[in-house]
């Protein structure tokens, strides 16, 4: 009869747990700190105590393996957005799925409730651990660095908060030559309907080439874009400012110009910002 000692098994859990947060991180492309991390873990960890329970029905243990994960990702990462958060728990309820088929395979393990115990010692199951963590590294590595993805953010213009997923792009150039504001390049088709009326009016015209002159109290300007099609005009407006949370921090530029550029949100973003104000908003 095998003995399971509890210590080690919330020791381990831990480990696991951090390892597999900090993976999911990783692969959606948000940076965890220490502590916060440490938490998700202890949650990660008390929450596999679950393997000690009557055998529960699959869909109440599949509920609880959703609920205990997506406790651990809040503790460890926050609330950085609907869809970073779903990318985070999906990521690290994966992993965690992966490791409990994984024990029901190999010889010794065993699986309950959803979660995994595998009968070996604690430093080999630390070390494949680490070698699915390592490996996830090197995954990333040769495809690229997942933070320089799109991040949930807003704008605030005219009174109105619009979100927008923002993407930094260190070869963005476009800049205010008067007044030498920083500049972000947005998506027309992809926040028209959170516009207030005035700028919505204006910019439907400027965009258009159609009606009148636009409304002076909209400030509205031209910037010179260079394309690989030649050099456009495109219609600016000051800005508020640019906000975004991630992690429990939050971060805001203000003092804007917002370019508009035609098209929608089919190219993964609708807000262009480059290395002004990358700093400022936590994406370099």
């Amino acid at each position: 009869m095998k003995v399971l000692y509890i210590d080690e098994l919330l020791l381990t859990n831990f480990a696991a747990s951090a390892a597999f947060l900090l993976a999911a991180g990783l692969l959606a492309g948000v940076r965890g700190r220490g502590v916060r991390v440490a938490a998700g873990a202890a949650l990660g960890a008390a929450s596999c105590l679950v393997l000690l329970a009557p055998p529960l029905p699959l869909g109440l243990a599949l509920l609880y393996k959703a609920a205990a994960g997506a406790g651990a990702v809040a503790l460890a990462y926050g609330w950085p957005g609907a869809r970073v958060f779903g990318r985070l728990g999906g990521w690290f309820l994966a992993l965690n799925l992966l490791l409990t088929g994984a024990a029901a395979l190999v010889p010794g393990g065993r699986a309950a409730n959803l979660t995994a115990y595998l009968d070996i010692t604690p430093g080999r199951l630390l070390a494949g651990t680490a070698a699915v963590y390592l490996a996830v590294r090197g995954l990333m590595s040769l495809l690229g660095r997942p933070d320089r993805a799109a991040v949930p953010a807003w704008l605030e213009l005219g009174g109105a908060k619009i979100p927008v997923e923002a993407f930094y792009d260190s070869g963005f150039t476009l800049a205010d030559p008067v007044a030498g504001r920083p500049v972000v390049l947005v998506q027309y088709g992809a926040v028209r309907g959170a516009l207030p009326q005035a700028w919505r009016d204006g910019l439907d015209a400027a965009l258009e080439g159609t009606g009148g002159l636009p409304d002076p109290a909209l400030g509205l300007r031209y910037l010179v874009c260079g394309t690989i099609a030649g050099r456009t005009l495109l219609p600016a407006v000051p800005a508020d400012a640019l906000c975004r949370q991630a992690g429990g921090r939050s971060w805001r530029a203000e003092g804007l110009l917002a370019a508009f550029c035609p098209g929608g949100a089919g190219e993964g973003w609708t807000l262009l910002l480059g290395s002004d104000l990358a700093g400022r908003m936590g994406l370099s």
